[in-house]
């Protein structure tokens, strides 16, 4: 009797098997949860009785032979997975990911950050593209479509941008581009650059209106761009502003900016020296052509020519030379001259990465208000990022602080790196609200993953 009772269950259940309905597919991550559970639990004979489960509803599924491969999901590891293909620029594998999220996890709908994101990157890589086809008209377009890739965090865009314009001689729109840039961006460096970028199509009276608008978005460089637009005001003939000579100009146009990468270098002025070499090395160094102001300046051997051929080596990537050159024109050289060419030789040890032999020049010099800015700044930043890399974090910590105050800002890499100062010394509140200043003024896979890095 028992026998045939067991025949019977057997029956009945074989009955059941054959009404499941069959699916040609394997589980999906809701599918999964219950075995998942049993798994974490470690309840054996349950897990047998899912798998059989599962397995009966979905005839093509292959059990894998190691059930840790199963181990629970969640959406944030989808997010992750979207992101890195986001980060490689493949964005049709991308949606596709969220596409499968959104089935794997019906609960879950991409937020408009992600889209955002994706969405830019997209731009991004699309206008990048074009703008190295030399097409201008679908790079404008590309942009107008796109205003998030013209924020200050992506300024060469905008710089790009306004050239696009200029090809195809629409110079009133790329001079609306760069009004909008110091109109919107607060760095020095960015302000000095789209100064540099506009003189060639600006005239002297719309150069001065875009240096006004610049010095009330970065009062603490006011002195720095005054002297910029003085030298660009003398370039095309006109005077220079509140009564100031372009012959005293000592701000570069754009430092050398720490990390290893370079922007162009603006020697001050030279004085005591009006022979016909040195003019022609100072209109070659103007207009950028640092190879003919090296021609013109080669065999002479007066503080002001050695101090212009340092700057013109500096800037044409020769920094042995102009290490050589800085050295012999502060030694010869008096007054302004040796004060100039201390300050070119502290940015190229800088640039050098020679960081204490920068401080010893700079702590032996007396530079004007702006140059010491310069130098000092730099000083701290490369500081800061050595006492991060040797894992001292909290001195880093010191050198970034001192940064902000010096300067009122800090690039975002750097206050990236001093919130993972602050993680790694053990201040995590600290870290999270460093983190969080940062996703919320530009949400980026940096900031995600710095903000991951901290937890719950």
């Amino acid at each position: 009797m028992k026998k045939a009772k067991l025949t019977l269950a057997a029956l009945l259940f074989s009955q059941a098997t054959f009404a499941l309905p069959v699916h040609a597919q394997s589980p999906n991550n809701s599918d999964l949860q219950a075995l998942r559970f049993y798994l974490a639990e470690d309840n054996q004979e349950a897990v047998r009785s899912e798998i059989r489960r599962l397995q009966l509803r979905y005839p093509d599924w292959v059990v894998p032979e190691d059930l840790s491969e199963l181990e629970a999901q969640n959406a944030g590891d989808a997010i992750d997975r979207i992101y890195a293909q986001i980060e490689a620029g493949n964005f049709s594998v991308a949606r596709d990911l969220i596409e499968q999220t959104r089935r794997d996890f019906p609960s879950w709908t991409p937020s408009d950050s992600l889209m955002s994101d994706l969405t830019i990157a997209e731009a991004q890589q699309n206008f990048d593209q074009v703008v190295g086809l030399g097409d201008a008209n679908a790079a404008i377009r590309i942009a107008n479509d796109s205003p998030e890739l013209l924020r200050c965090e992506r300024i060469n865009n905008a710089w790009l941008l306004a050239e696009q314009y200029i090809a195809i001689g629409d110079t009133d729109a790329a001079m609306r581009i760069q009004n909008g840039v110091v109109r919107s961006c607060n760095d020095p460096d960015i302000l000095v650059a789209t100064l540099e970028k506009s003189a060639s199509i600006a005239s002297a009276s719309d150069l001065s209106a875009m240096a006004d608008t610049a010095r009330a978005q970065a009062p603490v460089a006011a002195d720095r761009l005054t002297a910029v637009e003085n030298r660009l005001l003398a370039g095309m003939g006109a005077s220079a502003r509140d009564g100031s000579s372009a012959s005293t100009d000592t701000a570069s146009a754009g430092s050398t900016r720490p990390g290893g990468s370079t922007s162009t270098t603006r020697p001050p002025s030279s004085g005591g020296g009006s022979s016909a070499g040195l003019s022609a090395a100072a209109r070659a160094a103007a207009r950028g052509d640092w190879q003919s102001c090296l021609a013109a300046t080669a065999g002479g051997g007066s503080a002001s020519v050695l101090s212009q051929r340092g700057w013109c080596a500096l800037n044409s990537g020769r920094p042995m030379q102009a290490l050589t050159d800085f050295r012999d024109a502060a030694a010869r050289g008096n007054g302004t001259t040796r004060r100039d060419a201390s300050y070119g030789l502290a940015l190229t040890l800088l640039n050098l990465n020679m960081v204490n032999e920068a401080a010893s020049v700079a702590a032996s010099t007396r530079f004007t208000a702006q140059q010491r800015l310069d130098i000092e700044s730099q000083i701290l930043d490369k500081r800061g990022v050595a006492a991060f890399e040797r894992k001292d974090f909290r001195r880093a910590i010191a050198y970034f602080n001192e940064l902000e105050r010096l300067t009122g800002v800090v690039r975002r890499d750097l206050a990236l790196l001093r919130g993972y100062a602050y993680l790694n010394s053990g201040d995590r509140t600290e870290a999270r609200r460093q983190f969080l200043a940062l996703h919320n003024q530009l949400a980026t896979p940096a900031s995600r993953r710095a903000l991951a890095s901290i937890g719950d």
